[in-house]
């Protein structure tokens, strides 16, 4: 390396501060923001030196779809400016179906320079469950791949990650598969904590609260939630805080508006709250539930254990990976099982706090000491050439 540290050039994905200009991805108006911010921040406190692309302006809009590929193609061209002007020792690419990072990659070698670029991916078409990706960008998963391919390290955000794209790509291809997890490290994603504590008022709600703070996309099963709570309300003097926005027209618009006619008193729509509304509702609920069939960590999870919620989660993708398998938390996929388990914890309000308290305790592993620490090792690694001996594009 050229400078006495290590300069990062580092790429956010799009994200927009004010969640009800239209914009509902989880990235867009959640981790993007409190994740990346805390990544970002806590390498250059280690003493890394991180700049991100000179920009152009933002156009004037709602933040739709537009404007975020106006901003990835002004991003595409602030990375170019940086490579021209002062080129940097490592790419840091936050989201890697953002700006792409196969396109960064010709970029490096029509210009002839050879930086290694590390990418996050949160989510891929090469996870079968992700319905989301295969839905909004049919028939992209090779494209995908080639994100993938081209990354010095690849950051994961859980073993189950890990396990399912060493599977599914294998399938394709066992080579491509196996050059893919060479280059991946699981590191997680650091919750930004410092934001969450600042958001505690020690306001409570006066009925136990049950969140549901999951996007409104089919593979969140959100139908499967409003069915079970529509069961469980009439019994039960407990509030359901929906804390995203569900249009008529996306999956479980029409469950959750049913069923907040239907117990207009017990339901609360907060139509994508802002981040500290939201923290400072989670601190003062009790329980979260998860219908998800899709989850490649759950950072919405994780923010509601370390605001000390009981949360009641589906055994599948990262879930037994974040709550260590406990099993008064995890449920089979199902209406039953969901409802059983729901109602044993509203039922059992001193079991529900020790879980909790439990569940607390195990977000110890995403605080952002221990997160971006693995970053920075990775991110120093690759800039000391730390990849594959076979690998052309090692420095």
């Amino acid at each position: 390396m050229s400078r006495n540290g290590c300069r990062v050039l580092y790429l956010d994905g799009y994200t927009v501060p004010d969640p009800k200009v239209g914009v509902p991805s989880s990235d867009a108006i959640g981790y993007g923001i409190t994740a990346s911010a805390v990544i970002r921040d806590g390498l250059a406190a280690l003493g890394l030196d991180v700049v991100r692309p000179r920009l152009a302006p933002s156009p004037a809009g709602p933040g739709g779809p537009e404007e975020r590929l106006s901003w990835i193609l002004s991003t595409y061209r602030g990375v170019l400016d940086a490579l021209i002007e002062d080129p940097p020792d490592v790419i840091f690419c936050f989201h890697v179906f953002s700006a792409f990072p196969a396109e960064i990659r010709r970029m490096l070698l029509d210009l002839g320079r050879s930086i290694p670029i590390v990418g996050y991916t949160h989510g891929s078409h090469w996870d079968p469950t992700d319905t989301f990706r295969t839905e909004t960008y049919p028939g992209m998963e090779v494209v995908d791949l080639a994100n993938l391919r081209v990354l010095d390290r690849v950051l994961l955000v859980s073993e189950y990650m890990r396990t399912t794209l060493r599977d599914t790509i294998g399938a394709f291809n066992t080579t491509v598969a196996e050059q893919v997890d060479a280059h991946a490290a699981v590191v997680g994603l650091p919750l930004d904590v410092d934001r969450i504590d600042a958001c505690r008022t020690g306001r409570r709600f006066p009925r136990t609260t049950v969140v549901f703070n999951h996007a409104p996309v089919s593979s969140k099963n959100p139908e499967l939630f409003a069915r079970v709570m529509a069961r469980v309300l009439p019994h039960h003097d407990v509030t359901v805080l929906v804390t995203r926005n569900f249009g008529p027209w996306q999956p479980g618009g029409e469950a959750i508006a049913e069923l907040a006619a239907r117990f207009p008193e017990q339901v609360v729509l907060g139509r994508d709250m802002p981040l500290d509304e939201y923290f400072e509702a989670l601190w003062a609920a009790d329980l979260q539930v998860s219908t998800a069939t899709h989850e490649s960590l759950g950072v919405s999870t994780l923010e509601a254990m370390y605001t000390g919620n009981c949360c009641v989660l589906p055994r599948v993708g990262s879930y037994p990976e974040i709550c260590g398998g406990h099993p008064d938390v995890l449920y089979e996929p199902g209406e039953g099982p969901l409802e059983e388990r729901l109602l044993y914890f509203l039922e059992h309000p001193d079991r529900r706090r020790a879980v909790a308290s439990e569940l607390q305790r195990m977000t110890a592993r995403y605080h952002p000491r221990v997160v971006v620490q693995k970053v920075a090792e990775e991110v120093l690694d690759v800039a000391l050439g730390g990849t594959d001996g076979d690998d052309p594009r090692v420095r």
